[in-house]
């Protein structure tokens, strides 16, 4: 990095900025996660009162296919429990990866005072 700072330093130094990265990115995930979610919300409110054996369509990639309300609510509910799970979990490792990052900073900060280099 720059002269007159140590090996151990420099390599907390890389980890630090490779923890705030590493958070950016999920919070981005998270935050993608959120919005399908969003949207599978919407979509059973918007058949939440039709009957169950109406027939709709429902994407599948880039196809279209025909479903009743019924399987559609089933489908989707299970994309639902999903991407619930997905959101948990990401924020269990962002939480993990910010304890790291905080511990890291502090650790950082501690060797700049007593003037490690």
């Amino acid at each position: 990095m720059s002269k007159g700072i140590s090996p151990q330093l420099e390599d907390k130094i890389k980890r630090y900025q490779s923890l705030q990265q590493q958070m950016g990115s999920l919070q981005q995930q998270i935050q993608a996660v959120k919005l399908e979610q969003i949207d599978i919300d919407k979509a059973l409110k918007e058949i939440e009162e039709l009957p169950d054996t109406e027939e709709c369509y429902r994407s599948i990639g880039r196809l279209l296919v025909k479903s009743t309300i019924k399987e559609t609510k089933v489908k989707l509910g299970e994309q639902k429990d999903l991407y619930d799970t997905r959101v948990k979990l990401a924020e269990k490792s962002y939480e993990k990866i910010k304890k790291q990052f905080e511990d890291l900073e502090k650790d950082i900060k501690a060797a700049l005072e007593s003037g490690e280099k």
